[in-house]
């Protein structure tokens, strides 16, 4: 065990130390803090809505939310390395902007569902098949398009964009987790937090003392969770391990940076962190070039913040 974890450690150190300039760390530190700020104190994305644009507009106005960040971090990750080189490279061009397209057609498809939600017959048992639904279709959105890309352009070279268990241990992911479960314990007792979790109680208002109700919620949560594998397929997979084979490095902070924007409208300490624990866990997957650890540890800091908020609502 020790073992395993001082080599987790001499990858962070390796990267800090020997990849990571000091100014572009903060570069991307004020840029980020910054867009925070924006989005928590006008609520910028909140304004993304159909009732403020046209269809048209507001497809334009989603894929633009994720591609700035993304496009800044390249932007100041070639200043502070001097290589904008990467800009005249027409694969680099393709892959931040399809990247961004591709992840955009969760949000868009989020809002568009609700026209087919529409054609449904009133009740409860419909409305929680279409939000179960609504999560498969958004991952397949993601797994669709990159699968493609993946099977023309990097099939062979590489596993399914870190689907492999080569160079993979469970145990460090799972201290992992036991290190944040005081953390998720203790951000629970926040207004914030439960205001936003348990998830599985937005389908509707549950009675977890009716056997159906808690058959609901559970379901729910499954698919709640599979979710996280798709996310973790598309950050810590495709936007590392199919930029870093030409882009080296380079990839990782604008990666954590996409990766911040889809916390917003959660808490703000969970925004914050989620640039941490994205940059530490996309190290560790471009160092082995799995995911599998990166989905053992979302999905449980997932499901933890969902129980711990279930806690308070049912004691």
């Amino acid at each position: 065990m020790q073992i395993i974890l001082k080599k987790i450690v001499i990858y962070l150190k390796d990267y800090i130390f020997t990849e990571l300039k000091p100014l572009y760390l903060l570069s991307i530190a004020l840029f980020l803090g910054l867009y925070i700020y924006i989005e928590y104190s006008y609520g910028i994305t909140d304004e993304i809505n159909l009732n403020n644009f046209s269809k048209t507009g507001y497809i334009i106005s989603v894929v633009l939310h994720f591609l700035l960040p993304f496009s800044v971090a390249w932007l100041l990750y070639s200043f502070f390395y001097n290589d904008f080189q990467i800009w005249q490279n027409p694969q680099f061009w393709f892959l931040i902007l399809f990247a961004s397209i591709v992840f955009s057609s969760r949000s868009i498809l989020y809002f568009f569902t609700y026209d087919i939600y529409k054609l449904l017959p009133d009740g409860r048992t419909e409305y929680f098949l279409f939000r179960c639904i609504a999560v498969v279709l958004r991952d397949f959105l993601i797994l669709l398009p990159v699968f493609v890309y993946w099977y023309f352009a990097d099939r062979q070279k590489m596993p399914l964009y870190g689907f492999t268990l080569k160079n993979y241990d469970t145990k460090p992911y799972l201290i992992m987790l036991a290190i944040m479960l005081p953390l998720v314990v203790m951000a629970s007792f926040q207004l914030d937090f439960l205001n936003q979790y348990p998830k599985g109680f937005s389908l509707f208002p549950l009675s977890m003392d009716i056997p159906a109700e808690r058959k609901y919620f559970f379901i729910y949560e499954f698919f709640y969770g599979i979710d996280f594998i798709f996310i973790e397929f598309f950050f810590r997979g495709f936007l590392l391990l199919a930029f870093y084979r030409h882009f080296g490095w380079g990839c990782l902070l604008p990666m954590a940076c996409f990766y911040v924007t889809i916390h917003f409208g959660k808490p703000l300490g969970e925004t914050i962190s989620s640039f941490f624990g994205g940059t530490i866990l996309g190290i560790l997957a471009i160092r082995t070039g799995s995911i599998a650890g990166g989905i053992i540890v979302h999905m449980g800091i997932a499901w933890l913040m969902e129980f711990a908020a279930l806690m308070h609502k049912i004691l």
